[in-house]
């Protein structure tokens, strides 16, 4: 018997990110704009076949091949959000499993903890072992530990792209950059790299600052990094990488552990 297919979405603040499943198995990720009312709409009607995708311009390359070998008219799909608005897009789909922080199997979870952090904590535990930090570089960059299957807490700083564009719009005579596609130089000599320069190594600093302090109360503990800027950090680090996991589908293997879980009735 061909193992179901479903799919997890993870609303994030700047993009969605998506993840196509045969049972346990990740066959894929992808990512896209947010969408619009009439796009969801189509999703909930006509179901999530290659075609529709096509139709609306967006590429997702690891639903081809699966829906090929396993084509269904209603797959389950488990959505996390951090956007509220683009999550009632989805109500009244079928096969629709809100994530909602109350359901995360975790304990020691505060009200206002991001979803995405809570579950990229329920998948580092669950695929790297306790006790873990996680450090997530996206539009925030944030640090969440956790030993036992608790929260033990964390900290929140503005990411990389965040801070560069907050020197661009918040200063007369400095430019707004994009990260850059190579490392600048440590010691610049014109604008633009001395601004990347400040950025990038100035946050890789704080990185490094939180692991150290990490492994310094939990020497056997596992650091993971994750999130659409985490290459970039790892790059940095050079030979300290050695001490950083890089992964960046956690956040969809503690929506597989919740899946899992909540399947089982735990």
């Amino acid at each position: 018997m061909t193992d179901p297919l479903w799919m997890a979405l993870i609303v994030g603040n700047t993009r969605l990110h998506w993840a196509c499943f045969a049972g346990d198995v990740l066959q894929g990720v992808w990512h896209t704009r947010h969408l619009r009312a009439a796009e969801v709409h189509r999703f909930r009607v006509e179901g999530f076949a290659p075609t529709t995708w096509a139709s609306l311009g967006l590429d997702a390359p690891a639903i081809a091949e699966s829906w090929a070998a396993s084509p269904a008219s209603v797959i389950a799909l488990y959505v996390a959000s951090v956007i509220p608005a683009q999550t009632q897009l989805w109500q009244g789909y079928a096969g629709l499993h809100e994530i909602c922080l109350a359901t995360v199997p975790l304990a020691g979870l505060y009200p206002t903890l991001g979803i995405d952090r809570a579950l990229n904590l329920l998948g580092a535990g669950t695929q790297y072992g306790w006790p873990v930090l996680v450090v997530d570089a996206g539009t925030a960059l944030t640090f969440t530990a956790g030993d036992g299957g608790r929260l033990m807490g964390g900290a929140i700083l503005p990411g990389l792209t965040t801070q560069l564009k907050a020197l661009g719009q918040h200063t007369a005579t400095l430019p707004e950059l994009a990260i850059a596609a190579t490392l600048p130089p440590r010691w610049a000599k014109d604008t633009p790299s001395a601004i990347h320069s400040g950025v990038l190594y100035g946050l890789v600093a704080t990185v490094w600052d939180f692991v150290i302090d990490w492994r310094t109360k939990f020497p056997a503990g596992q650091v993971v990094l994750t999130g659409g800027d985490g290459e970039i950090i790892q790059r940095c680090l050079d030979e300290r990488a050695a001490l950083v996991s890089l992964d960046p589908v956690l956040t969809f293997r503690g929506v597989q552990r919740y899946r899992q879980i909540t399947a089982a009735g735990g």
